[in-house]
């Protein structure tokens, strides 16, 4: 019979038989294999996947990637070193559109290239929004500027007052151009009101850059916010009358700034301490009152997130207004029954949560907040399902088409992870929230009750889970008792604080507020206790820099994967999960920093700590230097300065290199060439100095030296390998013009030294 063998026991066993031979010759000739249960289990696990994936791809879920691929191409192009050719990237968009279009009829094909196009899409969108910016970086000169113009927006904080002023003429010697925006820090309690001219003799900073490498670029935002510099007022500003009237923008920004101190002074007439302070934040968007104690609590408690008008906010205020509003169609039979009651309330919604929007200051994190409710409230008043996976992917690329910038905000990225990740688990559990019933009233209220109580639970876990890589990648801090401060706190915002400030502002009009607002003082003095408690807990307010931007970036595709697959395909989320982890960890700390000013020095103390010179000189830079540490000192800490020893002349440090000194004055350096291996001097070193001098004209193009003490074989020159904030390949419009390396300026100075030991 055939397949039947005729060998004997001692014929040796054939070789297996595969493919097509084997459907012709049976299975009784292949021979056994050792690992055919593994190998089966690994076919039956890829089919299963590869059924899950065409199970993805029939739903019309595979289209939720583009919108990440989208971002993708927005930080690939800001993480380029020099800005890319607009053309190429049109050019190379239209190549992939039309690709796409003509693959339409293969699936997979198809599939590739609306990614890559999407891909393509975000890269050239980022290149195109930086092209309409034509201004330069304005490089500002040595001395005072007189600047005369309109105050476009206030900003009252606890040390100063801050105002963006919309500058009409400036006179200065050695000006380049005429900035067009300015942000100026002036004494507090003497700034003018929005829409006031003035005129007023400033101090013009230079641009500033990132703290150290790898640190934010202060520069970035301002330049992509229209600010063409930003300084400190000399002293109080003058008011003016100017020639021409100011423009539509910031009469509109002087009508909507006079209703906010309007409404702020009928908050305090009732409430008072930090009651009215938060209150007055809630309402009208002003955080300037709140004291530091209050929101350092609100910080270690993790409650900070109330204290900033976002998604949490425009939801209160819309929910309310949403139910409100339903709630009184419904008492008239005839509109109950025959108007669309559920859209006009939605209607009414948006209505008032666009007043919201513009009345608490519209600040870039509300108005992302408005457009994602915006979106859900459209739904609404279509007919279509009020909140899924498909409107937050396009309110992601709304926002990013409208600011690609804002790819690289914190707010922005917490945000979305956290709207990412609420949506969805209550996805999944809606079925199973569906199949629970109760009877009879009081198991009715009970199971209501449970819901609320287990709803807000889950939306603080899996909203605090969700964006706890980002606050450790940006803030260094994790808030260790979010969890159960947002529980305590969340149901006295929920129903007092938010709901009865809505009301307060809808009963102004008829002068009816002060039956409002002690309500809501009252939730925010629960809030604020539970605050307090929270933040006394040991461990509130955890610091941590193990997080790096490799380990976000995977602890996002984790996050994504998690969210976006379902079935056997989330557990794909595993694999950077665990990549996360591996790639996690503290970044190597620098024995030595050295601020651009040449003022602000900081060397590793005995302690491993910073020990930091000059740190109120450049109080940004020297926080920026402690909280990448994940230390908990600020720059006007006592003792922060204890490992250098000082006179008139400068101060010396002991490093794991020799000696540091820096030289205040220059008849000093003589001695310090003889006795340091590292000089910061403002003032040139003479000549045949035996140790390493650097100078504030060193520092102008590489911004923040930081120098590591460099591995034995390993070692520079000067046994330092010194890495500046800013490389000299790097160039782009937002940051100042780097002088071309040629043959001839080579070597000339110590900068370009510098860069080239970082280089190596």
């Amino acid at each position: 019979m055939a397949g039947t063998s005729n060998t004997g026991e001692d014929e040796p066993p054939r070789a297996p038989i595969r493919g097509a031979r084997a459907a012709v010759w049976g299975a009784g000739q292949v021979a056994p294999r050792p690992f055919g249960a593994l190998d089966d289990l690994r076919a039956r696990l890829f089919a299963a996947l590869a059924a899950d994936v065409r199970a993805e791809a029939e739903a019309g879920r595979l289209v939720l990637w583009l919108p990440v691929l989208f971002a993708a191409g927005i930080l690939l192009y800001f993480g380029a070193e020099q800005e890319p050719s607009l053309v190429a990237c049109l050019l190379l968009t239209a190549a992939l559109v039309a690709a796409t279009l003509a693959a339409r009829a293969h699936v997979y094909s198809f599939a590739v290239l609306a990614g890559a196009t999407a891909l393509a899409c975000g890269f050239t969108l980022a290149c195109l929004q930086t092209a309409r910016i034509t201004r330069p970086i304005l490089i500002p000169p040595a001395g005072s500027v007189r600047l005369t113009g309109f105050v476009e927006h206030l900003e009252k904080r606890a040390t100063a007052d801050r105002i963006l002023l919309r500058v009409e003429t400036a006179q200065a010697r050695g000006l380049d151009f005429k900035p067009e925006r300015v942000r100026l820090s002036l004494p507090r309690g003497s700034a003018p009101s929005v829409g006031a001219g003035i005129s007023v003799s400033a101090r013009l900073l230079p641009p500033l850059g990132p703290a150290m490498a790898g640190a934010h670029d202060f520069g970035r935002a301002p330049w992509f916010a229209g600010i063409d510099a930003v300084g400190f007022a000399l002293g109080p500003p003058k008011a003016v009358t100017l020639g021409e009237a100011p423009p539509p923008a910031v009469r509109i920004a002087a009508l909507v700034h006079g209703v906010r101190v309007a409404l702020a002074a009928r908050i305090r007439l009732v409430l008072s301490g930090a009651a009215a302070d938060i209150a007055v934040a809630l309402v009208t968007g002003d955080r300037s009152s709140i004291a530091p104690a209050v929101e350092e609590s609100m910080r270690l408690s993790g409650l900070t997130h109330v204290l900033s008008i976002s998604g949490l906010h425009m939801a209160l205020v819309a929910g309310t207004l949403f139910a409100l509003v339903r709630g009184l169609l419904a008492l008239f039979p005839p509109l109950a029954l025959g108007a669309p009651v559920k859209s006009i309330a939605a209607f009414c919604a948006l209505t008032g949560s666009a007043l919201y929007l513009i009345l608490s200051g519209n600040d870039v994190a509300a108005q992302r907040s408005f457009l994602m409710l915006g979106l859900v409230l459209v739904g609404v008043i279509v007919g279509r399902a009020a909140l899924t996976l498909r409107s937050v992917a396009v309110a992601a690329v709304l926002v990013l088409a409208a600011a690609p910038v804002s790819v690289l905000d914190p707010g922005m990225q917490m945000s979305f992870a956290a709207t990412l990740a609420l949506v969805a688990a209550f996805e999944r559990l809606r079925p199973l929230r569906l199949g629970w019933t109760a009877e009879g009233p009081v198991a009715r209220i009970a199971l209501k009750i449970a819901l609320f109580v287990g709803g807000l639970a889950l939306t603080s876990l899996v909203a605090g889970l969700a964006t706890a890589p980002y606050g450790a990648l940006h803030f260094q801090r994790i808030g260790a008792y979010g969890l159960l401060s947002n529980l305590a706190a969340m149901p006295a915002v929920s129903f007092l604080v938010m709901p009865f400030g809505l009301l307060g502002v809808l009963l102004l009009p008829f002068g009816l507020d002060s039956l409002a607002w002690p309500l809501m003082g009252l939730g925010i003095d629960i809030m604020v206790g539970v605050s307090d408690t929270v933040a006394a807990l040991p461990g509130a307010g955890l610091r941590t820099d193990w997080f790096n931007p490799p380990a976000v970036l995977a602890a996002s595709l984790a996050l994504l994967c998690l969210c976006l697959l379902r079935g056997r395909l989330a557990a794909i989320a595993l694999v950077p999960a665990l990549a996360a982890f591996v790639l996690g960890g503290a970044p190597p700390r620098p024995d030595i920093l050295i601020a651009p000013n040449g003022r602000t020095v900081a060397v590793r103390a005995g302690d491993g700590r910073l020990s930091i010179l000059g740190a109120t000189s450049n109080r940004m830079v020297a926080d920026q230097w402690l909280s990448r540490e994940s230390d908990s000192r600020t720059a006007q800490s006592e003792g922060l300065a204890d490992a250098f020893r000082c006179d008139r002349l400068g101060c010396t440090a002991t490093t794991s290199g020799g000696v540091l000194a820096v030289s205040r004055r220059p008849e000093g350096l003589e001695a310090d060439c003889l006795n340091a291996a590292l000089i910061v001097s403002p003032h040139p070193a003479p000549k045949k100095c035996p140790a390493k001098v650097v100078t504030p004209a060193d520092m102008a193009n590489t911004g923040t030296l930081a120098l590591f003490r460099a591995p034995e074989g390993q070692a520079s020159p000067e046994g330092w390998r010194i890495v500046p904030a800013r490389s000299a390949r790097q160039q782009r419009p937002w940051m100042p013009l780097l002088p071309p390396v040629t043959e001839g300026n080579r070597g000339a100075g110590s900068a370009l030294q510098i860069e080239d030991d970082a280089a190596h």
